[in-house]
């Protein structure tokens, strides 16, 4: 096979556990951490890239994130309602309605040496599972549970390669669902055979992305990509419980921005809540070349199924500190009665 190399940075005392540059070529596309400039290792081969609307990457697929230069593997693949915000040609936001089609999204695990270095908190990842039994009306008081090293991508984030013999994903679930096999001195990676149904055709609600949304404001990028995680009763009350992640990227990085605050409005039948903050999960990220993008994830429980919205502002300021807001796009919070109807939804608004 014809491919470029994927090269590994590492320290000088030659652990494989600090890399952060991904390069075929020690001078392109690389984004380093330390100076004077680590050697290189060769970690694996690149793959053909998938495009157009009816390709997808396989559970298995190594690959590296393009943006936070993680090293991941593909779990599942969902097909995902993408809506995007339109802009003038100078970057400027209409105030039109935002385009709408469909974009494959994957969930998939992260390598664990590269957690300290990721762009995001590492417990992004949750789900609700029962805690005791039923009560007389038959629901149950569930709890949050939070998987490490997951991550939901999008397929313009993938960047596919297949390792070398010695490299391997260490994650605790790898071993769990897939199996490795060796071909033509390449390590591929395959779902466990009793796990396929699980995971190559996944109905867990709370794995799939209900919804995708972007905006762009002044050369800044924020998504917000929501998750429909089931009811649960919360002192006797039924809620509606959601995940959402939103991630803001500097598309100039040249020119470094930093986030200061934020700012949240959630609106559910009549009833409306303010979340402001002067940092994200304790930081203000400075989003420049060498980190583009960060990305957090939350926890809304409503009160009912429909009706719920989301939207905001980050307020960001340049260098020369000047201060300017960045839109958060305004996000529906619908929830479906099942699988099934959440899919029939995402196959009739395809593009």
């Amino acid at each position: 096979m014809s491919a470029s190399p994927i090269l590994l940075r590492f320290t000088t005392g030659g652990q494989l556990n600090n890399w952060r540059g991904i390069s075929t070529s020690v001078k392109n596309n690389a984004r380093f951490r330390i100076s004077p400039p680590p050697s290189f290792r060769e970690i694996g081969r690149i793959m053909p890239t998938q495009k157009g609307a009816n390709s997808e990457y396989q559970p298995g697929q190594f690959f590296i994130h393009r943006t936070f230069a993680y090293r991941g593997v593909i779990i599942c693949g969902f097909n995902t309602r993408y809506h995007e915000k339109d802009t003038n040609k100078n970057g400027s936001v209409t105030q039109d309605s935002p385009t709408s089609k469909t974009k494959q999204y994957y969930q998939v695990l992260i390598h664990r040496p590269d957690w300290p270095f990721l762009g995001f908190p590492v417990d992004m990842t949750s789900y609700l599972v029962d805690n005791g039994p039923p009560t007389p009306t038959g629901r149950t008081e569930k709890i949050l549970t939070v998987i490490n090293g997951m991550d939901c991508v999008s397929q313009d984030d993938v960047l596919p390669y297949a390792p070398l013999e010695e490299t391997t994903l260490e994650h605790d679930l790898f071993d769990r669902i897939f199996e490795l096999k060796l071909k033509n001195g390449l390590v591929v990676a395959g779902i466990k055979p009793e796990l396929i149904d699980n995971y190559r055709h996944s109905n867990r609600t709370w794995l799939a992305p209900r919804d995708v949304f972007t905006q762009v404001t002044d050369n800044i990028e924020v998504t917000v990509t929501t998750f429909y995680l089931g009811e649960n009763l919360v002192s006797g009350q039924t809620k509606h419980v959601w995940r959402y992640v939103v991630r803001i990227v500097n598309l100039y990085p040249a020119e470094r921005v930093t986030l200061r605050e934020r700012t949240l409005k959630i609106y559910s039948l009549n009833n409306m809540n303010q979340v402001h903050g002067n940092s994200v999960y304790g930081k203000q990220p400075e989003l420049n070349a060498e980190n583009p993008a960060f990305q957090f994830s939350s926890i809304i429980d409503l009160a009912h199924s429909k009706g719920g919205h989301m939207w905001g502002k980050f307020k960001l300021e340049r260098e020369d500190g000047v201060v300017f807001d960045a839109t958060i796009p305004t996000i529906q919070l619908e929830s479906f009665d099942d699988a099934r109807q959440a899919k029939n939804a995402i196959e009739n608004n395809g593009s």
